[in-house]
C-alpha cells in the first residue's frame, strides 16, 4: 500500500470530534479542517487528540474529497475515510466520541492492530474469537455475542510462532453492538511481569 502521509487533527471533547464525523462511503469517516495533506487517493496516518479527558487515537484513512473554498459553515477541509483494516480504531474512536463508553476504556496507550486467534473462557464455557488490536492495559475483540459490560474472562493468547500461550484476567469493560464488526474491549488485569511481556509482543507484532 506504501509509506502513509502523516496528519493531525485536534479537538477539544469527545463532542467536537463526534461532530466531525460523516457516515458517507462504507465505513464513514472523519471531516478534517485544513488544507489536505495530499492528493485525493491517497493513504493518510491521522493523529487525532483529544484534550479533555486527553486521549489520542492513530486512524489510518484515504483522502476521499477536499474543500477548497470556504462557505456558510462550512471551512476548508478534507475528508478522510476510514479503512477496513483499522475498523477496531473506528469502533474505539467513535464509541469514545458519542461517550457509548467510560472514558477509562480508551486510554492512551500503543495499541497494535493484530488478528488473532484467541480462547476465552468465562463462567466455565470455553469460546475463540479473533483479537483485532492489543495493548498492554487491553484489547478489542469481534464478536457478534460479546459478554455483558463487566464480565471476567480468561483469555488464553498463543503469539506467533510461540510454543506457549500468555494466560490473562480480564474485564469487559464495553460492548459495540453496531457496524460491520461489534465486539467488545477487554481491560487486562495484569501484574508487571505480564505487561513487560505484552509490551515486548506488541513491538514484535508491529514489525
Amino acid at each position: 500500500m506504501g509509506e502513509r502521509i502523516e496528519a493531525s487533527l485536534q479537538v477539544a471533547s469527545p463532542d467536537e470530534l463526534a461532530a466531525l464525523y460523516y457516515p458517507n462511503g462504507r465505513l464513514g469517516g472523519l471531516s478534517v479542517p485544513g488544507k489536505a495533506p495530499g492528493a485525493l487517493g491517497e493513504f493518510i496516518l491521522l493523529r487525532v487528540e483529544v484534550r479533555r479527558p486527553a486521549r489520542q487515537f492513530v486512524v489510518k484513512g484515504q483522502l476521499a474529497w477536499v474543500r477548497h473554498k470556504s462557505g456558510p459553515n462550512q471551512p476548508t477541509g478534507y475528508g478522510l475515510d476510514f479503512q477496513p483494516e483499522d475498523d477496531a480504531t473506528r469502533v474505539r474512536l467513535l464509541a469514545f466520541a458519542r461517550q457509548e463508553v467510560s472514558s477509562d476504556a480508551t486510554r492512551i496507550e500503543l495499541r497494535q492492530q493484530v488478528e488473532l486467534q484467541v480462547r476465552l473462557v468465562h463462567d466455565g464455557h470455553q469460546r475463540r474469537e479473533l483479537m483485532a488490536d492489543l495493548s498492554t492495559g487491553g484489547a478489542f475483540v469481534r464478536t457478534w455475542n460479546p459478554l455483558p459490560v463487566g464480565a471476567q474472562v480468561q483469555l488464553s493468547l498463543r503469539p506467533p510462532l510461540a510454543l506457549t500461550a500468555l494466560q490473562l484476567k480480564a474485564q469487559v469493560a464495553w460492548v459495540r453492538l453496531a457496524g460491520d464488526h461489534p465486539g467488545m474491549g477487554l481491560e487486562f488485569e495484569t501484574d508487571e511481569a505480564q505487561r513487560l511481556k505484552l509490551g515486548k509482543l506488541i513491538v514484535k507484532l508491529a514489525r
